[in-house]
């Protein structure tokens, strides 16, 4: 097996320089840094983590703790995280807890007992407790705020739920449903006062029977606008606080006859990149997806290098995006 003094006698260079680079401690010249990255990769170097951990208390790993890997918003946001920890020297491991409490307090405690550097939270957490315990592992949440002292990289959802129904009420004139995944999440309690704000800026009274807490998913949307029409309910426009919500839920109307736009204007909520190939094209509101994964990882390993920092808060501007569906 290849070693770091392998590496310096190939390259020409003292052990020191080759450990700068492997540790991103010192700047090296590029054509330096080149030569010693071709070297270790023509000796297949593989470094030796537990003795690199000893010395550097870390161990280069960060986790990511998401609900729901089939929801492109979180796939998506989940590369930039990736890409940014690549670039860093830092390996990923992904933790998709399918929304189940014990199934994340699992992945929490196997990510603590590997000594994990920090971890991104894509939407909430379930296990406050856990990570309360752990308040010297730096953490970020997407999509989501916790506390003044954790980071978090957000999207004005207030902003984003009042200008999609704003949106509608004027250009329908007419009531708007609300559909929703549980309250009890940041996001979607701002996106209904968004909306809220917007039934007030234009005088209509509010009505409990046109909020709908759906699961948040294709199944969820469809599921919803099906038991909507069974209980003999009409609706004339949508706004679906995600874009898979928004999708299943035009698929019902389609499978009920109902014609979008003509019939029901839907707008949805983060603008995955199917929301623009799908028939009817989604009308939604974008979240810089990719850019909120990268903009965390950073905050994060901003915070491993140095945890004196102190903490960040980034909220971003939403942006209507029109298309087929309104």
């Amino acid at each position: 097996m290849a070693t770091i003094r392998d590496i310096a006698k190939k390259a020409n260079v003292a052990v020191s320089t080759v450990s700068y680079v492997l540790n991103n401690r010192k700047k090296v010249k590029p054509e330096t840094k080149e030569r010693i990255m071709q070297v270790i990769e023509e000796l297949n170097y593989q470094p030796r983590s537990v003795a690199r951990s000893l010395k550097t208390k870390k161990t280069l790993t960060i986790g990511i703790m998401l609900p729901d890997i089939c929801n492109l918003f979180f796939t998506e946001t989940t590369r930039g995280i990736e890409d940014v920890a690549n670039k860093y020297g830092y390996n990923v491991i992904l933790c998709n807890t399918d929304k189940d409490s014990k199934k994340e307090k699992e992945y929490l405690n196997t990510l603590y007992s590997k000594d994990i550097d920090g971890i991104i939270f894509i939407g909430t957490c379930r296990n406050h407790h856990i990570i309360k315990n752990k308040q010297d592992t730096p953490i970020v949440f997407i999509n989501s705020k916790v506390g003044d002292n954790i980071c978090s990289v957000l999207v004005d959802d207030i902003k984003g739920g009042y200008t999609a129904t704003k949106y509608l009420l004027e250009r329908r004139k007419s009531e708007v449903t609300l559909l929703t995944g549980p309250l009890s999440r940041s996001s979607f309690f701002e996106r209904m006062t968004g909306y809220l704000n917007a039934l007030k800026s234009e005088g209509i009274e509010y009505n409990e029977l046109l909020v709908h807490q759906c699961d948040v998913s294709f199944q969820g949307g469809y599921d919803i606008i099906r038991t909507i029409y069974d209980e003999g309910s009409g609706i004339k426009s949508i706004f679906a606080a995600s874009d898979v919500i928004a999708l299943g839920a035009v698929r019902a109307l389609i499978e009920k006859g109902v014609r979008v736009p003509e019939d029901v204007s839907v707008v949805g909520y983060d603008d995955i990149s199917i929301a623009g190939m799908f028939i009817p094209s989604l009308t939604t509101i974008h979240q810089p997806k990719y850019w909120m994964g990268e903009k965390a990882a950073e905050l994060l390993i901003k915070r491993i290098e140095d945890r004196s920092l102190k903490s960040e808060h980034i909220v971003l501007e939403p942006k209507l995006i029109v298309r087929e569906s309104t």
